[in-house]
């Protein structure tokens, strides 16, 4: 049914073919491995994944993550496989994900070359080589990079399934299905992909063999992933606080910001600006053709399988069930760059054979050079390693002012790991308080400090006392309980047993809870009710979105 597509750019197995293929691939691992050696600081949710790691036991990971964390059970272990065997530094959480992504690249090649036009295959291979996400996502402790490779294997094993002409394929993309699920949790859409192409099939009606399998895996798919949602993943997507965080990314049917919805939700499926940096007018265009292409080249039942998973996306998401931002959706990136590369393929079609090479080399230059240049930027994150070490390194006796209480990547890295209990009840303390805040302005609520007391913990052995940041009002409380959350965090800066203080800023300071502090500069106000109290700036230090600040107080402001 496929083995007809083959418009080849060079003579296939070429020497040239393998040149162009080696260059794309070697691209693309070399982009990901330049961002793991780079060994970038843990931010936010990767510290979080790494303590479930380092705090509980293989079996404990089987049961819903503390600190608002979800992860399939089968990174999950792998991570913890590699941690418990080599220790739990960036390098060894990182390396299963930086796999992850290199084999993304060379799978692309080596499973989809019979199988696309060569010409297709080259660009789809190049679009997953520098997307910038995707290079992304294969040096951080999260399982978005992981989602793409495990949708491309399953996009190769239904695309398998259905050009053979018997059902002798079905067991593998079965079995392949189940072990799917155990590693990528949207990968459930590209299964009911992959059922809706076989549903659609002419041998879902002809065959009683094909309809048994199609029912079969549909049954066994969908009783898996039940058991995984049950067990795992619906606590954190009724967690109050995440539907309250996610709320603004869902599509509200009943909202009268439900074109805007729709048409944020088009844009983002499409891939513009952060997976694609080219007009969503022209990406719009290129989806159709590409959906047409395929279905003229490879048949009705391919196309619902190309077009089925973006369809229950938008369909999850409104139904309040699947948030759209672009580490969500990154999993529909392999099937996205095959729609595209098949779009101009066939705009190329429509040129005379003699030109259609050239025409289609054109177009997809022109398409994908727009996003080289983000495929060499590296976002660092937090620096919360390195300001650790540097205030560590130093032999005066501080104290750190830990901004809104962002308590928990500051004693991941400062934390005396040789107590690990004593380190997970100081996070959790400090946790609980920030919680209550993030609810309270998530839910618009005034309730100064998110109803939690000042927190302090004091100076241990080589460790600095800490004083951890009560987190402000809402901006709704007016300017006065702006200037009374100053003044008392200055006082309880002050009158600090040392007279040297680190004012400690992760980059979560900086957008906490959409942005309030920032907008109302509360830091800076801070700062300066500190100089006006007659403390005095000695240096700043900033490591990626980390800041830090050291100042001296004089004597005369401590009791």
């Amino acid at each position: 049914m496929l083995d007809h597509l083959s418009r080849p750019l060079v003579e296939p197995d070429s020497r040239a073919e393998r040149l162009v293929a080696s260059a794309l691939m070697a691209v693309g691992v070399g982009l990901r491995i330049a961002q793991y050696l780079a060994n970038r600081s843990l931010w936010g949710d990767e510290v979080a994944i790494a303590l479930n790691l380092r705090l509980r036991s293989f079996h404990e990971l089987l049961h819903p993550l503390s600190y608002d964390q979800t992860m399939p059970f089968g990174l999950l272990l792998v991570l913890k496989a590699f941690g418990s065997g080599f220790g739990y530094s960036e390098w060894v959480l990182r390396l299963p994900l930086l796999l992850a992504g290199c084999a993304l690249i060379l799978l692309a090649w080596f499973l989809f070359a019979r199988l696309f036009e060569q010409r297709v295959v080259f660009v789809f291979v190049a679009l997953l080589a520098i997307s910038e996400p995707l290079i992304y996502y294969a040096g951080e402790v999260k399982q978005y990079g992981l989602d793409a490779l495990v949708a491309l294997i399953m996009l190769w094993l239904g695309l398998n399934t259905l050009k053979k002409e018997t059902s002798a394929s079905w067991p593998r993309l079965i079995v392949g299905g189940i072990g799917a699920l155990l590693f990528s949790q949207p990968v459930v859409f590209i299964l009911a992909g992959i059922g809706g192409a076989a549903v659609w099939d002419r041998r879902f009606r002809t065959s009683r063999q094909w309809r048994k399998y199609v029912m079969l895996a549909g049954a066994l798919w969908i009783v898996i992933f039940g058991l995984l949602y049950w067990f795992s993943y619906r606590e954190v997507s009724h967690n109050v606080f995440m539907r309250a965080y996610w709320e603004p990314k869902f599509i509200h049917l009943h909202s009268s910001a439900f074109r805007h919805d729709i048409a944020a939700a088009l844009v983002l499926l499409l891939g513009e600006d952060q997976i694609l940096h080219v007009p969503r007018y022209l990406l719009a265009a290129l989806f159709l053709a590409g959906i047409f292409g395929i279905a003229r080249k490879m048949g009705g039942a391919v196309a619902v399988l190309a077009g089925l998973p973006f369809l229950l996306v938008v369909l999850a998401s409104a139904l309040q069930e699947y948030p759209l931002v672009v580490r969500l959706v990154l999993f529909l990136s392999p099937i996205l760059f095959w729609i595209y590369a098949t779009g101009l393929s066939t705009l190329a079609d429509f040129v005379p054979e003699k030109s259609s090479n050239l025409a289609f080399a054109v177009l997809a230059l022109l398409f994908v050079a727009p996003s080289v240049p983000q495929a060499w930027h590296f976002r660092q994150r937090e620096g919360t390693r390195d300001v650790v070490r540097k205030i560590e390194a130093q032999n005066d006796p501080e104290t750190v002012y830990l901004v809104f209480g962002h308590y928990t990547p500051w004693e991941y890295y400062a934390g005396d790991w040789a107590h690990p209990e004593r380190v997970r009840e100081r996070i959790d303390r400090a946790a609980r308080c920030l919680r209550a805040a993030q609810l309270t302005y998530a839910l618009e609520r005034d309730n100064p400090g998110g109803g939690c007391s000042p927190l302090e913990f004091p100076a241990d052995g080589r460790r600095p006392e800490e004083i951890v940041g009560t987190p402000p009002p809402g901006p709704w409380a007016g300017n006065s309980a702006d200037e009374q959350w100053l003044e008392q965090e200055a006082h309880r800066i002050r009158e600090a047993q040392t007279p040297l203080i680190w004012l400690f800023l992760p980059d979560e300071a900086n957008h906490f809870t959409y942005g309030f502090p920032e907008r109302r500069k509360l830091l800076e106000r801070l700062e300066g009710e500190l100089s006006r109290e007659g403390c005095r700036l000695l240096e700043r230090d900033r490591e990626g979105e980390t800041r830090a600040i050291k100042m001296q107080c004089s004597a005369g402001t401590h009791s």
